[in-house]
This record gives C-alpha cells, sequence and structure tokens, in this order.
C-alpha cells in the first residue's frame, strides 16, 4: 500500500510542477512578445541608423533587467551589424 501511495504522490507532484513550468513558460513568452512589440515600436520611430541605434539602446536600458540577454546593448548592435553584412 505504501508503494501505491508511494506513486501515487509523486505522479501528482511531477503532474502538479509541470503545470507550473508551463504556466511560467506561457507568461515569459507573452512578457517576451510584449517586449518585442515595444522594441518593433521604438524602432519604427527611428529614421536613420543612428536614431535606430538610440531606441534600440534605450529599449535595452528600460528592459534589460526584466528579459536578462546576457548581453549589453552594443554587443547585441554589434552582433546585429555582422548578420546584416554577411
Amino acid at each position: 500500500m505504501n508503494e501505491e501511495r508511494y506513486e501515487s504522490v509523486k505522479e501528482s507532484l511531477l503532474g502538479h510542477m509541470r503545470n507550473l513550468f508551463e504556466e511560467l513558460e506561457e507568461e515569459v513568452a507573452r512578457s517576451h512578445e510584449e517586449k518585442y512589440a515595444l522594441l518593433e515600436d521604438a524602432l519604427e520611430n527611428a529614421s536613420d541608423v543612428d536614431e535606430l541605434r538610440v531606441a534600440f539602446e534605450q529599449w535595452h536600458s528600460d528592459h534589460a533587467d526584466e528579459i536578462d540577454l546576457g548581453y549589453e546593448a552594443d554587443e547585441i548592435w554589434d552582433m546585429a551589424i555582422n548578420l546584416e553584412t554577411k
């Protein structure tokens, strides 16, 4: 009987944790979509490359702590420029 209870509790706990993780993933995905939309809006108002960079740096400054990309704004900018030239 203890073995059955063990398995039942274990499965219940694992199922509950999977649901919690899935909810967290959905929240993170929604948050990232919102941040991306804000970036799109910020870049849309720029009229040249210099303004794009300023808009991106401001967006990064405003949201970097929340999304933790692991890169500074200038690193992301440089990576994007390198992709653009390939």
